[in-house]
């Protein structure tokens, strides 16, 4: 029914039509779709006679709403059109998922909203992301914003930590590509610099209002009049604020409609916030706090500033699709006239991001409708309940829509079974010779194992070592399974060779290096085409592509001091410099530029615990065997250097089997 519904005209009828256009009130009218276009809206339409006739006499029509900042997943895209919402903006995600995700094909295939998109988002070192592109200076700037433009972004973002020289680069090249910049006031910037930068959006309310909304009423009205007199529009982002102090209860249904990993983040979550949940006077704190913040953007819409709604989904206790009309409800609370409310969540916002095609009913735009029971002028509450969504021209009656959301539900109750299972990991090819050491370690977040990675080293036959590691983790809805393998040969203690092998469904990208004379060179493919070579001077010391083996080989080979490591930036190879230190007891702490490890391991070289700290998040490694075949397996260099000690001691150092 929906090819059908795209390939045919489809005549919406008799229903009450907010066309947000300008000037224009609601009336009763047809409009007319085809081809993902409205091509008229009137009142006495010639209807072809093999149209689909959808009969909305009673209801209302209104474009499909706008969330103007998410992070998606392509798992909640029923959840958005269940809601309304028909165009959604990414805030940075994982490069080699979202241009996949917002490519047509992927956008009709689940159904989904359509997306707008920024790519990575930039942030400063060490950055608050894993998806982050890290840029400490203009050069950065130069480097990888190409890149992103290259492939087709909407828009540029940025987190809190990037520095101003990268932060002034990032808008005046993003506006030399016609591309809008939106992020917050920038950790030790200033309102009145950022709007002088001409930055085009500001998210939160934090650089407006000061912390909490903890600024004088004369320096709030300052800065209010600056932001409408610079043209700057803002997203609120309320209903952050809001959630802290608001109790969903036990066992909430919205749980079932998420992967098990985001019901246990926002488990986790909830377990964080119960003692202030308990906490009267917190509770009342919270509850001053956003009223205050519900003021500033009562005064900012008086200005005229442009407002987006957004909802930060999905980030804890904000569901996507319903945390927007949340979000939506807490302006109206504020004091915005619900009428006001829904052209901001539709025209106003798709205005105000530069997506003109989209936010009114009217011919020539693109057909992104919601069919309601009710006046949403008078009440937005109908918009929580739609009759019908029209997504790109396609048709979703009440029946598809509940069909949407029952194969969702019972997808979820599938993930959660197979999140029960064990994760197997398949043996790779070994290079040729004899295996001396062997092991497993499982990352693991909220008690649940997310990722298991075995590995191996290989004395080979042409007296290369080679450290060798699989990683293999879950999909989710939308997205297969990953598997990563690596392979990294080191002849003398010097890395002399390395293959990589990644695969996702379909998708197969594969990268190998080795040392020529002075140069470090690095191919690198998507499935069978050729992408690109590069070469770096000198010799890194290793590669590392967030697993676990990389802690090992520092640990067997290296001193403590800088080293230079290769790792991968949203799929490019990036030369950056590490630092370790040996501290007590034998723990080794490492400094990269995208955040600090901490790691032990064994006495015959297998890796004991880790934690990768990356941005605001940590992943956490524990062994579950390791084996050294009755020999010395791969001794760790403090321990060789220990042993020598005591030789000239007179002692007798020992290499044991270490099995867990």
């Amino acid at each position: 029914m929906l090819l059908l519904a795209l390939l045919q005209v489809v005549a919406l009828e008799g229903g009450t039509v907010h066309s947000m256009v300008p000037g224009e009130s609601p009336r009763r009218a047809t409009v007319l779709v085809e081809e993902g276009r409205i091509v008229a809206v009137g009142e006495a339409l010639e209807v072809p006679e093999d149209a689909l006739r959808v009969d909305l006499a009673g209801k209302h029509l209104v474009p499909g709403l706008v969330d103007g900042m998410i992070h998606h997943d392509l798992e909640h895209d029923p959840l958005y059109l269940l809601s309304g919402v028909t165009l959604t903006r990414d805030m940075g995600n994982d490069l080699a998922r979202i241009f996949v995700s917002a490519s047509p094909g992927a956008r009709d295939a689940m159904p989904g909203p359509e997306l707008w998109i920024c790519g990575a988002i930039f942030d400063g070192a060490p950055p608050a992301t894993t998806e982050a592109a890290v840029v400490v200076t203009p050069e950065d700037v130069d480097n990888k914003l190409p890149r992103l433009v290259e492939r087709g972004i909407d828009f540029v973002t940025f987190h809190l930590g990037i520095p101003e020289e990268a932060w002034s680069a990032l808008i005046e090249r993003s506006h030399e590509n016609n591309l809008q910049v939106w992020g917050p006031v920038p950790r030790g910037g200033e309102l009145a610099r950022v709007l002088a930068a001409g930055q085009d959006g500001i998210c939160y309310l934090e650089g407006i209002a000061g912390p909490g909304g903890t600024g004088s009423d004369e320096a709030i009205a300052t800065a209010v009049a600056a932001v409408a007199e610079s043209g700057a529009a803002v997203t609120p982002l309320l209903g952050v604020y809001a959630y802290r102090f608001e109790s969903p209860g036990e066992d909430p249904p919205a749980l079932n409609f998420l992967a098990p990993w985001y019901a246990d983040w926002w488990k986790h979550d909830l377990e964080q916030r119960r003692a202030s949940l308990a906490d009267p006077s917190w509770v009342e704190g919270a509850r001053a706090q956003l009223a205050r913040l519900q003021a500033v953007l009562r005064d900012l819409w008086r200005a005229g500033v442009p407002l987006v709604p957004g909802s930060a989904a999905p980030n804890p206790w904000l569901m996507p699709g319903e945390a927007l009309h949340d979000e939506l409800a807490l302006w109206v609370e504020a004091g915005i006239p619900p009428a006001e409310v829904l052209r901001l969540a539709t025209a106003g916002a798709a205005s105000a991001i530069g997506c003109d095609e989209r936010g009114t009913i009217q011919a020539g735009q693109v057909a992104d409708l919601l069919v309601v029971a009710g006046d949403p002028t008078e009440d937005l509450g109908v918009l929580r309940e739609p009759q019908g969504v029209m997504v790109r021209g396609r048709w979703l009656d009440a029946d598809l829509l509940g069909q949407l959301r029952e194969a969702l539900l019972e997808a979820q109750e599938r993930a959660r079974l197979q999140a029960s299972l064990p994760l197997e990991v398949e043996k790779p090819e070994l290079p040729e010779g004899t295996v001396v050491l062997e092991g497993r370690v499982e990352s693991v977040a909220f008690d649940r194992v997310v990722a298991a990675e075995e590995y191996w080293v290989v004395r080979c036959h042409d007296n290369d070592t080679a450290w060798c590691a699989r990683l293999v983790a879950p999909g989710g809805i939308g997205y297969p399974p990953s598997q990563q393998t690596q392979v990294q040969r080191f002849r003398d203690g010097k890395l002399n060779a390395f293959e990589i092998d990644v695969r996702s469904g379909s998708l197969e990208y594969r990268v190998e290096g080795r040392q020529v004379g002075g140069q470090f060179r690095i191919k690198r493919w998507v499935g069978e085409a050729y992408l690109d070579t590069n070469s770096t001077a000198g010799r890194p010391v290793l590669v590392d592509l967030g697993m676990a083996l990389p802690g090992m080989i520092l640990a067997h080979y290296r001193k403590e001091g800088l080293m230079p490591i290769v790792y991968f930036e949203d799929l490019d190879p990036v030369l950056a410099s590490w630092e370790m230190q040996v501290g007590d007891g034998d723990v080794y702490l490492v400094k990269t530029p995208i955040g600090p490890q901490v790691l032990k391991v064994l006495e015959g070289g297998g890796l004991d615990k880790l934690a990768r700290v990356e941005g605001n998040s940590t992943a956490r490694y524990q062994s579950v065997r390791s084996t050294t075949f009755g020999g010395p397996g791969m001794i760790p260099r403090v321990e060789r250097e220990r042993a020598k000690e005591a030789a000239k001691g007179g002692a007798a150092p020992s290499g044991e089997k270490s099995e867990r």
